[in-house]
């Protein structure tokens, strides 16, 4: 609208002084040069209302997805001439979903003190995001010309943690070594050393009640116990290059679908969740090392794990789990998250059956992610072929639900 209203004043202004001098009009023609000064004004006060300023931003280091994240920006004049408002907008990365922006609200930045401004969204995609691009748009006192200027600011990062996605996995008994006897209490607490206290889940065995804290904060309580080192699950991620397949909806900034590593990452919290609370052991060895421990924080740990999780290994699936093979608890069970097919990940299952580890291999629809017409050349994971080799080798599948679907 501001650039509209100053084109129009210029041909006005100019089609009045045209007219002046065809009509020998001198009011005609003061009158015309009046608007090009008071245009010419407006312009130059424009110009250096985005002129030599200084920002500082303040954005949270930690947000989880859907939550609603404030982000508090200052400006400084560097000379002492007065401003009319401003207005600041930050530039976001791409890769950087949000939905529900505010806008900041315009600000007159001041030589003598500092000026603050904030804005809101909701971040909506896992990832750690890093920016320090920021824009001014100025205007003269009338609002009829704007000048926008982008500055560089220090650069500021935002750590985005999946959020746990419900799923429901039956896992297989290991011959008596796997996680699905810590649900049953049997390996529970094999230690017999108690690593924290929490809140009661639904679930939680009555004979684990912590009746002092209970009873002090009127909320039940139970003790936790370090698993024993047969109660072990590994997670494992499809992340080789071009396997993270985002949608178009989400490209769009709706937010209404996840990537396919957003998904699995959203799972897979969701499991670590549940097996921690059974007392389990849960790793994950393509983001940490081997002799990773276990800890009263480990969810924390593993959603900040989750949230560094980038489709950029060179390597295989299958070339990866074949590497790790030999440094995973005998016993233990591994569970592959696969959107496309892998004819590697079958050939890893004989190494991991001599090591006594069972392998289940959760399949998604990479259809479900990405538009036909743009998708890879790679078969989807959801293939009845693949779940069959997966099958025959010896591995378990499980077919996933896509963003949104059921079980």
């Amino acid at each position: 609208m501001r650039r509209l209203a100053g084109t129009a004043l210029i041909c006005s202004s100019a089609f009045v002084a045209i007219v002046a001098l065809l009509s020998d009009a001198p009011a005609l023609f003061y009158m015309g040069t009046a608007l090009l000064a008071t245009i010419a004004t407006a312009r130059l006060q424009s110009y250096l209302s985005v002129r030599a300023l200084r920002f500082q931003r303040f954005a949270p280091e930690l947000a989880s997805i859907g939550e609603k994240v404030k982000v508090e920006l200052v400006v400084w004049s560097e000379r002492n001439i007065r401003r009319p408002l401003v207005y600041i907008n930050d530039v976001l990365p791409p890769r950087f979903l949000v939905a529900n922006r505010t806008p900041s609200l315009p600000v007159a930045p001041d030589f003598r003190r500092a000026v603050r401004t904030e804005y809101a969204f909701q971040v909506r995609r896992r990832g750690v995001f890093r920016w320090s691009g920021v824009e001014a748009v100025g205007t003269d006192a009338l609002g009829l010309v704007s000048t926008t200027k982008t500055y560089s600011t220090d650069v500021v990062e935002m750590t985005v943690l999946p959020v746990s996605i419900p799923i429901g996995i039956d896992l297989p008994a290991a011959a008596g070594w796997g996680v699905s006897e810590a649900s049953s209490g049997e390996n529970k607490g094999a230690s017999g050393e108690p690593r924290g206290i929490r809140e009661y889940s639904s679930g939680d065995s009555l004979r684990h009640v912590h009746w002092r804290t209970s009873a002090r904060t009127g909320i039940l309580h139970v003790k936790e116990f370090e698993a024993g080192s047969h109660t072990s699950t590994a997670l494992f991620f499809q992340r080789s290059n071009g396997s993270d397949l985002l949608s178009e909806s989400a490209l769009a900034g709706d937010g209404s679908v996840l990537s396919s590593l957003d998904l699995m990452a959203g799972h897979a919290l969701h499991v670590s969740e549940t097996l921690l609370r059974q007392g389990a052991r849960v790793s994950l060895p393509q983001l940490e090392s081997a002799d990773a421990k276990s800890s009263p924080d480990r969810r924390g740990e593993i959603a900040l794990l989750l949230a560094l999780l980038q489709a950029n290994s060179r390597s295989s699936l299958g070339e990866e789990i074949i590497r790790a093979a030999d440094s995973l608890p005998e016993g233990s069970i591994l569970l592959a998250f696969v959107v496309q097919s892998d004819p590697t990940l079958a050939e890893a299952i004989p190494r991991l059956r001599s090591r006594g580890i069972q392998l289940v291999a959760l399949l998604y629809d990479s259809d479900a992610f990405s538009d036909r017409k743009k998708q890879s050349k790679e078969r989807s994971a959801a293939d009845p072929a693949f779940a069959e080799w997966i099958r025959g080798a010896g591995g378990r599948s499980v077919l996933m639900p896509s963003a949104g679907g059921a079980a």
